[in-house]
């Protein structure tokens, strides 16, 4: 089935200051999008609108100054003053990773990561799905996970099993309002780190998860599932 259509379309990208985030940025830009760019980051923020901008992007950034959900639902609607729609939502996991169940303080970095990460990218699902709800629109939300790529690390199957599950509960919830969900996680090998062409290899790992985001978009069919974006 033919997806929606990404130069038509007002995608907001959450974390856009990050690597990723300016990466996802930066493609959808060139295919003609309307980008409103959030970050809580005003230096890194400039730098992704800026080079959106360099590239002819029709791109406006948003500075999130805190992450309540009434700042975070106001940013939302100055983004429908400013664009006139919301279409898509780029979610991105903010959250430290969770820990195993054995290591060291494992319950304070739960509940840390549930607090600072978790918390932001449950606020974001929900007000941006309220908001196409709301608007009829037949919107899209894209859950996605990626640390900064000059770490060189990759998220724990705990964050993974838990953004895997809101992506298939929230399509599930958002199907009668005909808003799909869909998720993108990283694969990383253990040797990447200790590679000396680790960062070639996080650039092949950004561009796979920036193609991934970019198929989900594409393809109707695509609703409550992840895709596992790898480097070999």
């Amino acid at each position: 089935m033919v997806g929606m259509d990404i130069a038509n379309s007002v995608i907001l990208i959450t974390a856009a200051g990050s690597p990723m985030g300016k990466a996802i940025s930066m493609h959808f830009a060139s295919l003609g999008a309307q980008l409103a760019l959030l970050d809580t980051n005003p230096s890194t923020l400039k730098q992704t609108y800026e080079a959106c901008l360099a590239i002819g992007g029709n791109c406006e950034q948003f500075l999130l100054i805190s992450k309540d959900e009434t700042t975070i639902l106001h940013i939302i609607n100055d983004i429908h003053q400013h664009f006139g729609a919301i279409d898509i939502l780029v979610n991105y996991w903010q959250g430290e990773d969770l820990p195993s169940l054995f290591s060291d303080g494992a319950v304070d970095k739960f509940s840390r990561s549930i607090t600072k990460g978790a918390t932001t990218f449950f606020i974001f699902g929900k007000q941006a799905a309220n908001y196409m709800r709301k608007n009829n629109s037949k919107g899209l939300i894209i859950n996605l996970a990626a640390h900064q790529f000059n770490t060189q690390t990759t998220i724990t199957s705990g964050s993974k099993a838990m953004i895997s599950g809101l992506t298939q509960s929230w399509a599930s919830e958002l199907a009668e309002f005909n808003i799909r969900v869909g998720g993108v996680v990283p694969i990383c090998f253990s040797h990447e780190a200790s590679n000396p062409q680790g960062n070639l290899l996080s650039q092949h790992l950004q561009y796979e998860i920036v193609r991934s985001a970019e198929y989900i978009v594409a393809n109707d069919y695509f609703n409550g599932r992840m895709i596992e974006a790898e480097v070999g």
